[in-house]
Order: C-alpha cells, then structure tokens, then sequence
C-alpha cells in the first residue's frame, strides 16, 4: 500500500476424488501360519484349519477384494499485514485457516477357505474342505471426516546496524471429526454366508484366477449376489480429536570482528506446547431381524441382506478383472435402524461402554529450549565455521485409561479386601457388583482417564557445520550434529492395566502399560559434501553420511522394580510379585551409511527454440549395519528423482520421475514360516506432469497429474526359497491425482 504498510491475501478451493483398490493374498507358510497335523485314527488330518507344507509349496487360504473411493474437499484463506515501525523494526501478522471434508467408502469381498486337507491345496490351487468356508462383504470403511485448522501467528524483526533480533507468538489449532450417525449412515457393516466350500484355481501372483464357491452339498453359490448372504453386524459412532500447538521464541545477533576475523553470535529462547485430546465411541449392533435371532446364512431365516442393497453402486465394475459385485447401503442400513430399532441387538452395552473409555486420551507436552551459535570466518572468508549448542527440557503430562480389577473388591475400614471364604487358600474377595453385571464391573474397573502420566527429560544438541572454497565454483563441507526421535504420544497415554492382586501371578495376571521411563532413540550424524556449481546455470554435488542411532524401542518382560513403580505411584507392598510387560530402549546400536548425488543445470547452450529446458537428477543409496539393524526396518536403501522442464512467457510444463527401491519390513514369524522371511514395500516408479498457462497478466490456468500411470503400493511377504507366485500379499492402488483449475494474482 505504500512504503510502511503491506498486506497479502489468499484462497484456495479443491475438489477431488479418489479410488483405493485393493487385492489382498493370505499364503499359509509365508505370510500367515500353519496349524499342523493330528493323528485322528490311523491317518493324519487338520488339527483345526492349515496343514504344514514345505518351503516350496506354500498354498492360498484367503483372498480379498475391495472397491473403495473417496471424496475430498478442501478450502483455504491466508492473510497476513506487515508494517515498518520504523526503517529498522517491522511486525508482521498472519493468519491461516483451512477446511478439511472427506467421505470415505470401502467395499470389501473377502473368501476364507478356512479349512483345507492334505493333498488338497498347490501353489496353484486350494480346495477347501466341503461346507467348512465363509464368503463375506465388509462395508468396512463408510466415514464422514472433517476438521478445521486456523493458525494467527505475530513476528517481530529488528533489522539494525549492530543488532539483529526477533520475536514471535505462534498458535495452531486443527480438529479432526468422525460422526457417522449425523450424516445418517452406518460407519460399517457386515455380511456373511458361512457353510459353503471356496476353492481357489490357476492362482497367479496378484489374485485367484477362478474362485468357485458352492455349497456344503455341491450347489453353486453366487458369491456377487447379495440374495447369498444374510445381515450379521453394523457398526457406527464418533471421534473427536484436536491439536493445540503454542510457540513463543526470541533471538538476539551482533556481529563482531575480533582480530581481524568476521564473528557472529546468535543466541535465543523457545518454547512450544504441545495438546492432543482424543474421544471415541463405536457402539455396535447384531442384526437379528423380525424374528429376534442372528443369522450366517440366508437360508431359512429372515436376515437376507438384499434389503440394504445399494442399487446404485453395485452397477460398477470392481478392480482386478471382477465382475459386477451387490454391496450393502449404509444409508439405508441405518434408515432400516430408525424405522425398526428391534432388528438390532446392541452388542452388549459394556462393549459399548469400553470403546468409550479405550480411545480416551489427553497428552500434553512443553519444550523449553535455549541456544547459542557462532558464526566465524578465515582465510578472507574462504574457511567458515558455524558450530553451536542447544538445550532442550521436554515435560510431559498424560491421561489414559485404567484397568483394575481390584476396585471391585470390597474392604474393610482399614482397606483389607474382605475374604468371602476363609475356608479356602487365598483370598476370595467379595465383589462391589457381581461379574455376571458385566457393565456395572467395567463402570468400577476401567476407568475414564484414571490412568496419569508425568515425564521429564533434559537433552543437549552440539553441532558443527565447516566450509571450504577450495575454487570460486567448488565449495567442501562437512557437518557434525546430534538429533532424538521422541516417543509418540500414546507412549504416555496408552494406559494403564493392574493385576488381581488377591491371586497369585502368571502370563496373563500381571501389569500391562507403556514405559513411561523410555528415552528417546538419539543419533550421531557426520556429513560430507562437494558442490561444484556451473556460473549461473547450475550446480553438481556428491555427498556422504554417517548416522549412528541407540536407544531404539522393543518390547520386554520382566519383575517389576521400585523404580518402576515410582514412575506409576503404585505400593511395591503390593505390586512387587508381580511381572510387567512393557517396552524398553534396546541396548544394541545401529549405523546408516549413505552416499547422495544432486545436478541441476539450466542447458543455456541449446538453440534459442529450445531455451528454457532445464534438467535435474538426484539419487541417494544408505544401509544399515549393526547388532539392531533388523529392529531398523521400513528405511529406503535407494532412492532418486530426475525431471525436465521448459519455462518460457506465457507457460511452463514440468515433467518429474521419482524411484523408491524396495524396503523391507518386519520379520514374519511362527509355525511354518521359513526362517528369513520378511516384509518388504515393493519399489515404485512415480512419474508427475505440472502445466500452467498465462492468460493474462493476472489470471491463468494450470494442471497437475500426480501419479501418471497409477503406480500403485505393493507389499510382499517372502522368504529366501519362496515361490514368485506367493510373495504377494497386497495391492493398494490409489489411482492418478488429476487437478485441473484456474489461478489468479492480484
């Protein structure tokens, strides 16, 4: 507006839809386990389910298809105003806010084998044993999601000859909603049909090539025919969760010179809070129909499902080569609900209850921190040095829910648990309410946040950063630095479990809870880099790094310490005999090694009908090493991207590709399972076209395709001699992104 005052202002508005197929293999011997054999008169047979087979032949037991979309809205408006105090000082204040709106909707058809005999089953193909299968549709996903985030923030700068400083006020607010009930439809359902035989055929690594279900007698059952099915369950209920976050900081720089050398030295203070608060309720219900009863087969009863069938989303074609499927509404599930509440048995109103307390969490967490850096310089500022300290006080506060059976023992004046039978050993507690209520036990038991946490710890950050101009266009550094991975919240919220203290202890009777005393996993970081850089056009780098965590996390059991229980307030009077299961910082170490690569030029050389191309690479390849390497699972060992763009008036047009290598997960485990066998994150080429176009000074239109070719997320699970035909486990595909839209500046 003119030279003291400032103002920007900005919207932003997006529609878009969204598919998430899905294809899901379960091969008994690879990724799921086996049972085993008895010996039931003079021959072997199935234990319960899946016999053992070797390395070579692992065989399908389940297989799941889902159709599922998603609708997303998403608003936006910023402004901010500057204003210059004076030539030296200007305050600045901004403010973001968003709107966030989804409707998620999964579909999902899945077909159990459940039990398969000897003999019966290849790589190829599964027969399942006749009558013991289940086909079943999962509407396991329909959800309204929707929150708001708005975000004022206040600076301060001081901007003068000698000092420099600044300061500001920070506060963020986002809000997350699931409530299903208000927009009229079940968050889920299910339908089932039990007793039939799935026999799985020409199997190939991404699906069944033909499944055949029929029943125990040999007649054919439509499995795409919602007539084959009957109602069992429905599902909804809220969530509601929201994020404060608060930050204050200041900072203060003078430059010096001392001897002749440029000195600089910065010093500050901050301090974020942190605030999560999380409540849910999932209440769920058995269709039982006119006749009061549930059912897992249409025939003979009256819990068909085609009185919910979505007649508009059962026309489309499901992924993977499938034909039409009949799904379930949820809307006209639940308007089935409102009209006749007695179809609908609620599963037990202490179920209902417990999902209440479960997922109720409050965390709180302070970061207070204060640095000091310097900055210096030799060799007529050829040689740098920017090296520093910063201390960092993390408090945190924490609820979450409690379960302990001995509140519902009754107690003397003196606090003795009263004996119902001194007759016998041990004590036998005479309870408030009797187990047979099992509600008015949880009421007494498993407690609204009655669980708290306390946690503090004081951690310190050196760092060094050096360069070196070895030529005017060839730069070398290298870097020293230290940095935590925190826990996450429901480390301290997770809850508390107590045993009944009045028996004696074992692998289920004992304390249950995340340790609140675990440090955070740290690491070590050196870094090594030469930048070559082409006079205005571009730049060459070639980089390596070394990276040495510990204290990572894993699960643990072991007796209970004082010291343990000090962090919980809990007697060791009481609570001494007992074992804790709980997680513990491993003590072994791990180091990453990697090398990166970055090119980026501006090709200036070519012809004038082709300037404004311009090319980039880069490319990065890290391991890890160490006794806990296999605890370090999900990094990517390779990774790069490279792209060309043209830039000119009126348009530019950039074209991207992005590799992912595979990665390899956790350890798969248990009966039948081939030492060695893991899962991995399949590699994954994306490819991204960007466009826009000037159509006048102001206003213009622009595209970008995300995902050109729909790369989709691939997991196997395999072993060193498993077959190719069985390391698929599941496809996600999430389809191309396109956004078309109009852009103005003003």
């Amino acid at each position: 507006m003119n030279n003291r005052f400032g103002f920007t202002v900005s919207g932003a508005h997006s529609n878009q839809y969204t598919s998430e197929d899905y294809s899901q293999m379960i091969w008994r011997g690879v990724g799921a386990t086996t049972n085993g054999l008895t010996a039931i008169g003079t021959g072997p047979t199935p234990a319960s389910q899946f016999p053992d087979t070797t390395v070579d032949k692992p065989y399908l037991s389940d297989y799941g298809v889902q159709d599922a979309n998603k609708f997303s809205k998403r608003t936006s408006f910023g402004a901010t105003v500057d204003y210059k105090l004076s030539p030296y000082d200007r305050v600045s204040l901004s403010f973001q806010w968003a709107l966030f709106d989804a409707e998620l909707s999964n579909r999902k058809l899945t077909f159990f084998v459940n039990r398969v005999s000897p003999g019966a089953f290849d790589s190829t193909f599964t027969h399942g044993d006749p009558g013991m299968g289940e086909i079943r549709l999962d509407n396991g996903g329909m959800r309204q999601k929707s929150g708001t985030t708005y975000t004022p923030t206040l600076t301060y700068r001081h901007d003068g000859r000698l000092w420099k400083s600044e300061a500001g006020l920070g506060q963020s607010h986002a809000s997350n909603h699931y409530r299903d009930d208000y927009r009229g439809f079940f968050n889920s359902s299910q339908a089932r049909r039990t007793g039939v035989t799935v026999n799985f055929d020409n199997n190939f690594y991404l699906r069944p090539g033909t499944v055949n279900v029929t029943d125990a007698a040999g007649r054919p059952v439509d499995p795409y025919n919602l007539a084959s099915y009957s109602l069992t369950s429905a599902s909804n209920g809220y969530q509601e969760s929201s994020d404060l976050q608060r930050s204050a900081f200041g900072n203060l720089r003078r430059d010096f010179y001392v001897l002749g050398l440029p000195l600089a030295l910065k010093g500050g203070l901050e301090m974020k809070q942190s605030v999560r608060d999380i409540r849910k309720y999932s209440p769920s219900w058995n269709f039982v129909g006119v006749d009061g009863r549930t059912s897992l087969t249409p025939i003979g009863s009256d819990d068909v499902a085609t009185v919910a069938l979505d007649d508009t989303f059962s026309q489309r074609f499901p992924p993977y080569g499938f034909p039409k499927i009949q799904w379930v509404q949820q809307e006209k599930l639940y308007d089935l609900y409102r009209a006749h509440p007695e179809y609908f048995a609620l599963n037990t109103p202490n179920s209902a209850y417990r999902s209440l307390i479960d997922q109720s969490k409050f965390a709180e967490e302070i970061i207070s921190s204060a640095y000091l850096r310097g900055d210096i310089a030799f060799l007529e500022r050829r040689l740098k040095f920017v090296g520093g300290l910063r201390l960092e006080q993390t408090n945190i506060k924490a609820q979450g829910p409690l379960t302990d059976p001995t509140l519902n023992f009754s107690r003397d004046s003196s606090g003795r648990v009263i004996d119902g039978n001194p007759a016998l050993a041990g004590v036998q507690p005479v309870l408030i309410v009797p187990t047979a209520d099992a509600l008015g036990v949880s009421r007494l038991t498993y407690l609204d946040r009655g669980y708290r946490a306390e946690k503090e710890y004081l951690r310190y950050f050196p760092n060094i950063n050096a360069s070196y101009n070895v030529r005017e266009n060839l730069i070398a550094r290298a870097s020293w630095y230290s940095s935590i991975g925190r826990p996450n919240f429901d480390q301290y919220s997770g809850g508390l479990t107590l045993p009944n203290t009045e028996t004696p202890p074992d692998t289920s009777n004992r304390i249950q809870v995340n340790n609140v005393g675990i440090k955070p996993w740290s690491a070590r970081t050196t870094k090594v880099r030469l930048e070559y850089y082409f006079e205005r056009v571009g730049q060459l780098s070639i980089g390596a790094f070394r990276r040495d965590f510990k204290n990572f996390f894993g699960s643990i059991r072991f007796p209970v310490t004082p010291e343990f229980l000090a962090l919980y307030n809990l007697d060791p009077a009481e609570y001494s005999p007992f074992d804790v299961s709980t997680n513990y910082n491993l003590p072994n170490t791990v180091r990453m090694t990697g090398v990166e690569f970055d090119y980026k030029q501006a090709l200036t050389f070519l012809p004038p009908w082709a300037r404004g191309v311009q090319v980039f690479a880069n490319a990065s390849a890290q391991r890890a090493t160490g006794a806990a390497a296999a605890s370090f699972s999900g990094y990517v060992p390779r990774s790069g991207s490279w792209g060309v763009s043209l830039s000119r008036q009126k348009y530019n047009v950039k074209l991207n590709w992005n590799y992912r290598s595979p990665a390899r997960l956790d350890p798969v485990t248990g009966r039948g399972i081939e030492a060695g066998t893991y899962e991995w994150r399949s590699k994954k080429m994306l490819r991204d076209i960007y466009a826009d176009y000037a159509l006048t000074r102001h206003l213009g239109l622009f595209a970008s395709l995300r995902n050109v070719g729909s790369a989709p997320e691939d997991v196997k699970r395999f072993g060193p001699n498993t077959p190719s035909i069985a390391r698929f486990r599941q496809r996600q595909d999430y389809g191309s992104a396109w956004t078309f839209g109009v852009r103005g500046t003003f």
